[in-house]
């Protein structure tokens, strides 16, 4: 085995390492991160096959060229200006750009472990007809099924990494997690990591096979980012957030925040221009109102009206306690 491969395959195990004993004993008490059994699968693409496994158990096995394609996109990112300027608070641009790259494999492995964690794996199994005890809820097609099940997953797995971004730090050497502005520079890098791995999910499966399009998952998490941002503005009604009116300080906060972290982060990896109905549609999600002006903003819109619906089918195949709020 080369050292390339070597350092490609340390890369999966680290990443499954810390989804297992560092990410999600952070955020869940049941253990369920020990219950999947993490493997590599020699493959060309960006992909992972996830399955039941042993009574309640889940395995996970992640392509061996994951690592490799989320490095060989992050070395089109734009490192100048703003980037440059938070790469140097973090240490400079090689820990910081090690940064992004184990949150773009960790968000992968993150990703995996929530489809297991929120229940579409147990809920795909119970719609086949050769395991289903016929008393299945069906309030959803297929094919809006695994569209909200992609859009849960980016988002759980976003929201985790950057609650657990002093975590992430501490895994790269040299960082440097001194000075005032390490959250917003960590939260950067994290999100261009975050969205790097976005797109080669998003070019990995057709639309049609429900699968949703790369400005729809951006801003998707842009949305779990200001959940993550500004929790305390968010209230949960009827299985779905709703924002509660915020003081002009509270506002500014959440602007500034973005404006340091997910504008640069877009604008990095040439996805961010402030006057396209996408721009403004990122503009909304920071502000907590609905995105309607780009495709994308209404299609996220369109899919949010079946989330409660979504949540309250996956009631009973949750794994974890993770979503207990969500439900009614």
């Amino acid at each position: 085995m080369g050292e390339e491969d070597l350092e490609t395959l340390t890369m999966i195990r680290v990443a499954g390492e810390f989804v297992t004993y560092v990410l999600f004993p952070g955020i869940d008490e049941t253990a369920f991160a020990e219950r999947i059994d993490w493997r590599h699968r020699d493959s060309a693409s960006l992909d992972a096959i996830i399955s039941p496994w042993r009574k309640d158990r889940y395995r996970i096995a992640i392509g061996t060229a994951v690592p490799d394609l989320i490095l060989s996109r992050l070395q089109a990112v734009n490192i100048e200006g703003e980037t440059a300027a938070q790469a140097e608070r973090l240490g400079g641009i090689e820990p910081a750009m090690t940064l992004t790259w184990f949150a773009g494999v960790a968000f992968f492995a993150t990703h995996e472990a929530c489809h297991a964690a929120a229940g579409h794996v147990a809920y795909q199994k119970a719609l086949n007809p050769e395991t289903s005890t016929g008393d299945l809820p069906r309030p959803l097609d297929l094919a809006t099924f695994r569209l909200l099940s992609e859009l849960e997953a980016d988002g759980a797995a976003a929201a985790s990494l950057l609650s657990a971004d002093y975590e992430l730090m501490r895994t790269i050497e040299g960082l440097s997690s001194d000075g005032d502005d390490r959250a917003d520079s960590a939260m950067m890098f994290i999100v261009i990591g975050v969205f790097a791995t976005l797109e080669l999910l998003a070019s990995e499966g057709p639309v049609e096979d429900g699968y949703p399009t790369p400005e729809t998952r951006y801003l998707n998490v842009v949305a779990a980012v200001f959940r993550h941002v500004a929790p305390h503005l968010l209230l949960l009604k009827s299985g779905d957030y709703v924002r509660r009116e915020a003081s002009g300080e509270e506002v500014q906060n959440v602007a500034d925040r973005f404006r340091h972290s997910v504008l640069p982060a877009l604008a990095a990896l040439n996805h961010f221009d402030v006057t396209t109905p996408f721009g403004e549609d990122i503009a909304a999600l920071l502000g907590g109102a609905v995105p309607n002006k780009s495709e994308a903003g209404r299609g996220l819109t369109r899919y949010s009206r079946n989330r409660a619906r979504f949540m309250r089918a996956l009631n009973r195949f949750r794994e974890t306690r993770m979503w207990d709020d969500f439900n009614d």
